[in-house]
């Protein structure tokens, strides 16, 4: 299922609903992404201020896909432009 996040509260009540789906509670989700309790708690609260790179690990970790939509087209970028926008997609030289 796809949808537009809105906010982190959104985001956050998507991953606890992933989480309770799959049988994980929070001490087994948070190990398993590497975050304490507390942390998980904020985020699936919609806390604004967690740390992003902790977020992903825990979308990561509950199979939740994260994907951008550039508002770009390519034909717009130049060509260093483009070989730099792929270089971002193949995370390479970040």
């Amino acid at each position: 299922m796809k949808f537009s996040v809105k906010d982190a509260k959104q985001l956050g009540k998507a991953a606890q609903l992933v989480r309770k789906t799959q049988g994980l509670d929070q001490m087994s989700a948070a190990s398993l992404s590497s975050n304490g309790t507390t942390f998980l708690s904020d985020f699936e609260n919609g806390k604004p201020t967690v740390e992003l790179g902790r977020v992903l690990r825990v979308l990561d970790s509950l199979g939740i896909t994260v994907t951008i939509d550039v508002p770009i087209e390519q034909e717009a970028l130049t060509d260093a432009q483009r070989k730099r926008m792929s270089q971002i997609i193949d995370g390479i030289d970040l």
